[in-house]
């Protein structure tokens, strides 16, 4: 009695494939296409390196490390304070002559929002993805973030009374940023591969235009919502890190972040089955026993093998277009189907840029200077009141920027 040496079907060697070739023009060999019923096998599993998490800890202290130099500039000094008051001030003033009614009520309910807004579609996007472990760790840095920020407000950091700004409570960092961005950067944990750079181009766009509504509102100034975002950012780093690893240790131990528990259930019934198998098979009952002839228990066990290799919820066996047991076209023993002819990865764009960020910080340097050396009083309804006014919003969207992008390069080589 003989085995089929292909799945069941017509002979995929028979088969005309779907493509002449990988690329036109290319020598390349014709891609493969895939019996109904299999799916692929999952590829190697991910492993976190020195360097990326040495990279990741440097990215963490670099965001971090410039929350207290902005503290120390905008709460301390009193070019500082001067300069978020004038901001302030100008943004009052702004209010009654050149914003539109809409938009100063849509301005009111933004924060609000936005972070209702972000936290249904991070929730969507765990469920629907079975993003597990990110959806852990991006839960963790919301609630992370906003304890960062209640505690460097209201136990750590004090602005004293320079005789600058007329009310010196402190506000700094922005509540009402922390909040809203927070989710939108769960939100872009949580997204999958194909999503993540557009989740993260909108992701720092609205964040950067929830801190400007805080100041256009009144609530806080341009140095509380900078701080708030990167404060947010760095925690989005961490929970990337720790997700990376998690993933990682995973994939070592053979199980999967992202399988549904009814598929936990089914392997284990299954294997159970498969020893209860094996020990009738092994025990001696005489005649009355069965006992499957060599060639049937070998196919069983290379159907085993292949179903449990194969990552699908129908559990259907890998196959890459070879006989079982001759490896692939180049011998290399590796009976599983290869998506990508050539070995490539796919590379997921990495979204906003650094070059962003830095484009938009060389030019927050450069209004701050200017409203720094400009001659003449920094007043509401001057020029020096709307360039001051200006770097605070550009300021708000660098460290927008900065934060997602550096989040986006973490996220980068993770490919699911």
């Amino acid at each position: 009695m003989s085995y089929a040496p292909y799945p069941p079907g017509s002979d995929p060697r028979g088969a005309e494939p779907r493509h002449p070739g990988a690329y036109r023009g290319t020598p390349h060999a014709p891609v493969q296409a895939t019996p109904a019923g299999y799916a692929p096998a999952p590829g190697p599993a991910r492993t976190v390196t020195p360097r990326s998490v040495v990279g990741a800890l440097v990215a963490l202290l670099v965001l971090w490390g410039l929350v207290p130099l902005i503290a120390h500039a905008g709460l301390g000094t009193v070019t500082g304070q001067a300069l978020d008051e004038a901001a302030l001030t100008q943004a009052k003033a702004d209010r009654t002559t050149l914003v539109p009614t809409p938009v100063l009520v849509a301005a009111q309910y933004l924060p609000e929002v936005v972070a209702v807004l972000a936290g249904v579609l991070a929730l969507v996007w765990a469920v629907r993805h079975r993003r597990w472990s990110a959806a852990l760790f991006a839960a963790g840095s919301v609630l992370a973030a906003n304890l960062t920020t209640q505690f460097l407000k209201h136990g750590v950091l004090d602005k004293p009374d320079l005789g600058v700004q007329q009310i010196a409570s402190n506000s700094f960092p922005s509540g009402h940023t922390t909040a809203a961005a927070s989710l939108l950067m769960a939100a872009f944990l949580v997204a999958p591969a194909h999503r993540r750079a557009r989740t993260g181009r909108w992701g720092a766009f609205l964040a950067a235009l929830v801190g400007m509504s805080t100041v256009l509102n009144g609530w806080h100034r341009p140095t509380d919502a900078v701080a708030a975002l990167l404060i947010v950012a760095g925690w989005g780093v961490l929970a990337t890190l720790l997700t990376r690893l998690l993933d990682a240790a995973l994939g070592r131990s053979g199980l999967r972040s992202g399988g549904a528990p009814g598929q936990a259930c089914r392997r284990f019934r299954e294997d159970r089955s498969r020893r209860r198998q094996e020990l009738a098979w092994s025990e001696d009952r005489g005649e009355s026993a069965y006992m499957p002839p060599a060639h049937e228990r070998a196919e069983r066990q290379r159907a085993r093998a292949a179903s449990s290799s194969a990552d699908s919820a129908q559990g259907a066996p890998a196959w890459n277009g070879n006989q079982p047991g001759n490896g692939g076209a180049a011998g290399s023993g590796n009976p599983a189907w290869n998506p990508q002819p050539h070995g490539h990865a796919p590379r997921i764009p990495a979204r906003p840029r650094i070059a962003t960020a830095v484009l938009l910080t060389v030019l927050t340097t450069a209004l701050v200077l200017l409203a720094v050396w400009w001659p003449y009083p920094t007043v509401a309804g001057t020029f020096a009141g709307r360039v001051t006014l200006t770097a605070g919003y550009l300021g708000i969207a660098s460290a927008a920027a900065l934060g997602w992008a550096v989040v986006a390069r973490r996220l980068r080589p993770a490919t699911r």
